[in-house]
C-alpha cells in the first residue's frame, strides 16, 4: 500500500497493518500483543520515513508498506525515498526523540535495512505464536449444516 509522506498519514498506517493482520490471521484477534506491536512499529518505520527522508520532505513524497505472513512469523516492511545510508541508532539521554530504532530492536525478533536503488526499505519480523490447532473434528460448529452440537454428538447413537 502506498501512503502520501506526511504525518496526518500515521493513523492509517496504524489501521492498514491491524487490518491487513487480521483479514489474513483472524487469531491474531485474540492476541493485543502481536496487534500492539505490528501497529507500534509500523508507526515507528513510517515516522521514520516521513521525518528522515524525502518521502516526507517533498510534496509529492511516499512510502509503501508491505506485509508478508508465514506459519511463524509475520514481515513488514516500509520502502521510502532515503538515501543509500541506513537508519542510525541514536543514544542521547536529553533528546524527546530519536528511540524509535530502539524499540524497533527491543521489540521485533529481527530487523533490517535493504538499499534500493532509489531509497531504502527498513523492515522487521515478529512471531506468530498461538496454541497448536485443535483436531479437526474439535472445531466443527453447530451452525454449520450437518453437524451436530458437540453434547447431541456424544448422546447420539449410529442409526442401524
Amino acid at each position: 500500500m502506498r501512503f502520501p509522506g506526511y504525518p496526518e498519514i500515521l493513523s492509517d498506517v496504524r489501521i492498514y497493518v491491524a487490518r491487513w493482520l487480521v483479514i489474513e490471521l483472524p487469531e491474531a484477534v485474540e492476541d493485543g500483543e502481536l496487534l500492539d506491536n505490528v501497529r507500534l512499529l509500523a508507526t515507528e518505520l513510517a515516522t521514520n520515513a516521513i521525518k528522515h527522508t524525502i518521502s516526507g520532505r517533498w510534496r509529492k513524497g511516499s512510502f509503501r508498506v508491505r506485509m508478508w505472513l508465514s506459519a511463524e512469523q509475520v514481515r513488514v516492511e516500509v520502502m521510502d525515498q532515503g538515501w543509500w545510508s541506513g537508519p542510525r541508532l541514536r543514544d542521547d539521554p536529553d533528546k524527546t526523540s530519536g528511540r524509535g530504532l530502539r524499540i524497533l530492536a527491543a521489540v521485533a525478533t529481527r530487523w533490517g535495512v535493504k538499499r534500493r536503488w532509489l531509497g531504502r526499505t527498513v523492515w522487521f519480523e515478529l512471531p506468530i505464536q498461538f496454541p497448536p490447532a485443535e483436531h479437526p473434528a474439535d472445531l466443527e460448529s453447530p451452525s454449520r449444516p450437518g453437524s451436530l452440537p458437540p453434547s447431541a454428538a456424544a448422546t447420539s447413537t449410529p442409526s442401524p
